[in-house]
Formats: C-alpha cells, sequence, structure tokens
C-alpha cells in the first residue's frame, strides 16, 4: 500500500479545523439512544487516534487499530499518557482475543474497503470482536449524491505546505481515485493515490446481514434526526451485532 505513509507526517496539519468534539459528541449521542452501556470501543482505520484520544478522556476504554505503522507511531505518541492499546492490522482481515461494546470507524474508513472481499472480511472481523447486541458505527459516501455533486480538484494550504487532490471518477466500480500531492516550499514531498469507495444502502444492507449486522439506522453524518439525502456525500451507519 502506498498510501499514508509521507502523507501521514502532515494528516492532522490539515485536518486541524475538523470538528473531532462534536463527532464525538455525536458518537455519545449514539450510544445513549441505541445501545447499553459502553466500556470498551474498538476503533477500525484508527489513524492519529485524535477522536479516540477523546473517547479516552470521556472514560471510554479503546483498542485503535490500523495497518499505516506511520500513522500508528503519530497516535502513539498524541496519546502516550492515555489508556489506549493500539494494534498494527489491516481492517480486512484481523483477530483480537478480546469482545467489545461497540466498534467505530470513522473518517470514511470503510471508503477504503474497495473490494467486496475487503468489505466482507472487515464487517466479519469485527463481528467476531463484539459482544452480542454491539453496535457498529461508520460514515461512508453515499452514491447518489456522489453522482448527483461530482467531484473536482481541490487545493488547499495549512501552515504554508499546499496539498493538491485530483479526482478520477470510476461509475462502474464505484470508485474514487484520489491522487494527493502535497508541496512545501514549491517541492513536491508527497505523491500518494487513495481510492474510494462509494455506496448505496442495499449494498451496505447486505454485507452487513451477510456478517450478522442488523441495519438500525442510515441518516446524515451527525444528524441522527435527518435520513439520508442525494444532497449531502456524508451518510452515517449504525448496526447492531444479532
Amino acid at each position: 500500500m502506498t498510501n499514508f505513509k509521507e502523507y501521514s507526517n502532515y494528516y492532522d496539519s490539515f485536518y486541524k479545523d475538523k470538528d473531532y468534539n462534536k463527532e464525538v459528541e455525536f458518537l455519545e449521542e449514539i450510544i445513549k439512544r441505541y445501545s447499553s452501556p459502553v466500556e470498551n470501543i474498538l476503533s477500525l482505520g484508527c489513524g492519529t487516534a485524535t477522536h479516540d484520544a477523546l473517547l479516552a478522556k470521556k472514560g471510554f476504554k479503546i483498542t485503535g487499530i490500523d495497518r499505516s505503522e506511520e500513522m500508528l507511531e503519530i497516535a502513539k505518541e498524541k496519546t502516550r499518557n492515555l489508556p489506549i492499546d493500539f494494534k498494527c492490522c489491516d481492517n480486512s482481515n484481523f483477530y483480537l482475543d478480546k469482545k467489545f461494546d461497540m466498534a467505530i470507524a470513522m473518517f470514511n474508513v470503510v471508503g477504503y474497503q474497495t473490494e467486496n472481499d475487503a468489505m466482507e472480511g472487515m464487517l466479519k472481523s469485527t463481528a467476531n470482536c463484539l459482544k452480542e447486541g454491539g453496535l457498529l458505527v461508520f460514515d461512508c459516501w453515499y452514491l447518489p449524491a456522489v453522482l448527483k455533486d461530482r467531484p473536482f480538484d481541490k487545493e488547499k494550504e495549512m501552515d504554508g505546505v499546499v496539498r493538491k487532490t485530483k479526482q478520477t471518477l470510476d461509475i462502474e466500480k464505484n470508485f474514487l481515485n484520489i491522487n494527493l500531492q502535497v508541496f512545501k516550499d514549491g517541492e513536491k514531498i508527497v505523491d500518494e493515490d487513495h481510492g474510494m469507495r462509494f455506496w448505496t444502502l442495499p449494498e451496505l444492507k447486505y454485507f452487513l446481514k451477510k456478517a450478522g449486522f442488523e441495519l438500525v439506522r442510515a441518516c446524515k453524518f451527525l444528524d441522527l434526526d435527518s435520513g439520508v439525502s442525494e444532497d449531502n456525500w456524508d451518510m452515517f451507519i449504525i448496526a447492531k451485532k444479532i
């Protein structure tokens, strides 16, 4: 894999304006509304663990997994004074000798499961680690919205570093390739491809049911009371292990 190697050094800088606190409050609202008490949380594709650090400070016990050693090194440094356990493994095929009350996959981790086998493997591996009735929650891209509001190339500058993204859409595969380049002082220092999948609800229901989950709620990201919309790429899925 080529993604999240050199880019890991700039990841937190480019997302420092992301409202992680609001997203963690959203997770807490989901727990209150749909779950029995939650103590242990499995964080899939935890990256640099900003969500996990905030959850740990609220008293949750977190285990984070990610396939990027570079991202995990940053996560460990950021959370060295917090009780978070990290494992380097692939979301699509892992085993943990522990049962969790809840699993989260935040910031479109599911999008990186671009092949059916990868999605099935992630859900099966997660189900094996969840207690009966445990929740799996994740955000992802909604196909009708992606096709209505087509992606376009972007540029972002943070702290004197420029990130350029070139977007290539493959409708037949429900796939968006994002070529990501980072420049510092005019010199290109990162060049990575990030392939992302977008989804329909029938697809997700099928994969969830096959892995032993029941779809509880599909809604707009950060809005439990609004359904999915073709005007919003980001949808949120709440499922329960049955």
